[in-house]
């Protein structure tokens, strides 16, 4: 192979490594900078308060960004009769952990599944048995 053979490899070769850095470097840049929201359920409680059934359902927001419940379903009916606890009401900061109150009739050994969402939609969901 003569000199200019060479440089051309090499030239091909950096070129390959430093779209490779560069591609890398902004994956990370944008994970960084960028907002995500995760609302996860960590479980459900089915009891009774105040002669009613209600299933509270206990959450921590691991994403990196506040994040404000809107809205919450259960086996695919809308409930609007939500509260928060009384710390947070519907809205859960960075790392903060809480619980939301829905007032619903349940049966034990019926599984039930929440969706829980913000004014954007979906942002968690989770089925437990009573």
């Amino acid at each position: 192979m003569n000199k200019i053979g060479i440089y051309i490899l090499l030239i091909v070769i950096g070129g390959i490594i430093g779209a490779y850095a560069l591609n890398v470097w902004m994956l990370n840049e944008s994970a960084v900078g960028m907002n995500f929201k995760e609302l996860k359920i960590t479980k459900m409680e089915f009891t009774t308060l105040n002669d009613s059934n209600i299933i509270v359902v206990h959450v921590t927001n691991v994403g990196n960004s506040p994040v404000t419940v809107a809205a919450v379903e259960i086996n695919g009916d809308t409930k609007n009769n939500i509260t928060g606890d009384p710390v947070h009401g519907l809205t859960f900061n960075v790392t903060d952990s809480g619980t939301i109150t829905v007032e619903q009739d349940w049966t034990t050994g019926n599984n039930y599944t929440v969706n829980l969402f913000t004014p954007h939609g979906l942002i968690s969901n989770y089925t437990d048995t009573a």
